[in-house]
Order: structure tokens, then C-alpha cells, then sequence
């Protein structure tokens, strides 16, 4: 009886540490729709991953951080691409800036996200 429930305490860490390692590949359908920058001069469509592969290879390797972290840790570029995703069943719509940050806006609810290995898909790094 003592090791059906410590076989079971230890499937239900490995559940639980597997649902936190794969948080953003609960994005699907990740489409690139359109490019705006506040700084023409200096932040171009080049700068941001364009393609729907490196949309969703940014999901995937991002960490979720909260806003003051983002705010207070990393560089809010002027420029971004967007588009839309599935979570969950439901359409977002997401951001990825130049500064290799990004966010997620599901309804009322949103997400954050910074990715310090990213450096491969944006163009201009």
C-alpha cells in the first residue's frame, strides 16, 4: 500500500512538472498578421520575427514573466509584429517586439512573456 501511493505521488509531480515545462505549446494556430513601429528610422519589419514558424518558435521558448518584470527587466521596443493564436479554444491575439519580449491578450486576461534564446529569430540581432 506504501508504494501505490508514493508510485502515485510521484505520477502526479510528474504530471504536474510536465504541464509547467510545455505552458506555451498550449498556444496553436499562431498567424502573423501585420508589423507597426512607433520608430521607422530605427525599428523596422526586419527586426521581428515574421514568419508563423518563428511566431510560434518565440511561444515556445519563452518564459512567462509578470508586467513589472518585463517592465523593470527588459527593453519594450517600438516596434512589433502581431496576430492571432488559439489557447485554450479561444482566439488571442499576441504582440512580439523587437526586444525579444511578447504578450498574449485573451479577452481580459494577459500574458507575458521574455525570451533570453531568441536571438536566432529576429533578423536583425
Amino acid at each position: 500500500m506504501e508504494v501505490r501511493a508514493g508510485v502515485l505521488t510521484l505520477l502526479a509531480g510528474a504530471v504536474l512538472l510536465a504541464s509547467c515545462a510545455t505552458r506555451n505549446s498550449a498556444f496553436s494556430n499562431i498567424y502573423v498578421a501585420d508589423f507597426h513601429t512607433d520608430a521607422p528610422a530605427s525599428c523596422r519589419a526586419s527586426d521581428v520575427p515574421r514568419s508563423h514558424s518563428k511566431a510560434q518558435e518565440f511561444f515556445s521558448r519563452a518564459k512567462e514573466v509578470d508586467y513589472k518584470t518585463l517592465h523593470d527587466h527588459y527593453e519594450q521596443a517600438p516596434c512589433y509584429a502581431e496576430g492571432t493564436l488559439t489557447r485554450q479554444g479561444r482566439s488571442c491575439d499576441w504582440r512580439i517586439r523587437a526586444g525579444a519580449t511578447g504578450s498574449v491578450q485573451c479577452a481580459e486576461q494577459n500574458l507575458y512573456f521574455a525570451c533570453d534564446t531568441c536571438d536566432d529569430l529576429f533578423d536583425s540581432k
